[in-house]
């Protein structure tokens, strides 16, 4: 009972949240009339959340967003370009970083950002380097600020790699934010990311999904993986993914040069059991094919926390145990020669 009150005292928080709304104004004496400046989320989902046109250099922004996210705001002249006839070599965009919130928000002339600490959080981020992928910058940040917006968001970030952090990541990561009182919906987020972190450190257990055979019959990662003494490589991939794909010849090279002490499960994630198939009949495997279920496929988004979805390789030592999750074929073979 107490899990559900707090479920549903969260789904309040976020919907009263949301009712707030936010307002970004903006003065542009640059910006002829008719440019057409809009704002869009780009870290939960990519969404367009308002836009507006351009007259006499203002222009105002009315939407909301479910709590603080990564987002963008942009100006175009594409309606300028359509209605007057100019040449495509006329076209101009900005791209303006920003962390849209339900508050106000002002556009200065240079089109810089004013309003919120969150935003000033951000720009101190982004005017210290490229953040992304940069865990040396991000603790650099979070050290500072251990109750932003932005802490919280790159902490969350870097336990997004299911069997790839060490006990000792985890564990730093998880006493690195002590609260986020601007979003507290983020904060929980945190929580719940270093729960599932902890269960898929490196030499950690597998975490089962359920899983689809060729059959169509529902079985379980877990029971389908081979317990004689070899390593196991499991490639979770997509029909859709060209990576993936152009993998599958450099595994199949491996899988035969290592067979006596190797072997490769394939798992997709596709969503639809025909593209599945067809993926299959084109570019044909040796190995056990399986696909995952509904709710094999929300896990191992969750419980795996794969951010940049597919390719994603586990390799499991012949214990049983999760040895890592490597970054690329040549990885995989790295482990292969160093074991075999």
């Amino acid at each position: 009972m107490k899990k559900i009150i707090l479920v549903l005292l969260a789904i309040i928080t976020m919907s009263s949240y949301a009712q707030k709304g936010f307002v970004i104004k903006g003065y542009v004496p640059s910006l002829p009339d008719g440019t057409v400046v809009g704002v869009g989320e780009n870290e939960d989902s990519i969404t367009e959340c308002a836009s507006a046109v351009v007259k006499n250099g203002r222009f105002i922004l009315k939407g909301s967003v479910k709590h603080p996210v990564i987002g963008t705001l942009t100006t175009n002249n594409l309606d300028l370009i359509e209605k007057n006839h100019w040449p495509d070599d006329s076209i101009h965009w900005n791209y303006i970083d920003m962390f849209i919130s339900n508050d106000e928000i002002t556009v200065d002339k240079d089109l810089k950002i004013h309003g919120t600490q969150i935003q000033r959080d951000y720009d101190e981020l982004l005017n210290m380097g490229e953040w992304r992928d940069n865990d040396s910058l991000a603790w650099k940040f979070i050290n500072t600020h251990p109750t932003s917006v932005v802490s919280a968001m790159l902490v969350n970030n870097m336990l997004k790699r299911g069997y790839g952090l060490q006990k000792a990541e985890v564990e730093r990561l998880a006493k690195a934010i002590t609260a986020v009182p601007d979003d507290p919906s983020r904060f929980e987020e945190y929580k719940w990311r270093v729960e599932y972190a902890r269960k898929t450190t490196v030499g950690a257990e597998l975490i089962d999904l359920e899983i689809y055979d060729k059959d169509n019959k529902i079985t379980h990662l877990k029971d389908v993986v081979p317990q004689d003494g070899r390593f196991v490589l499991i490639d979770f991939w997509a029909s859709w993914c060209g990576q993936c794909l152009a993998a599958f010849p450099k595994l199949e090279k491996l899988g035969e040069k290592y067979k006596d002490g190797f072997t490769i499960i394939d798992l997709s994630i596709d969503v639809k059991d025909n593209a599945w198939r067809n993926a299959m009949n084109k570019h044909p495997q040796k190995w056990q094919q399986y696909r995952t279920t509904a709710q094999g496929y929300n896990d191992l988004f969750t419980k795996y926390q794969i951010g940049n979805g597919v390719p994603y390789f586990v390799m499991i030592a012949p214990d049983g145990k999760v040895m890592k999750s490597p970054q690329s074929v040549e990885e995989i073979e790295e482990i292969l020669k160093q074991h075999l």
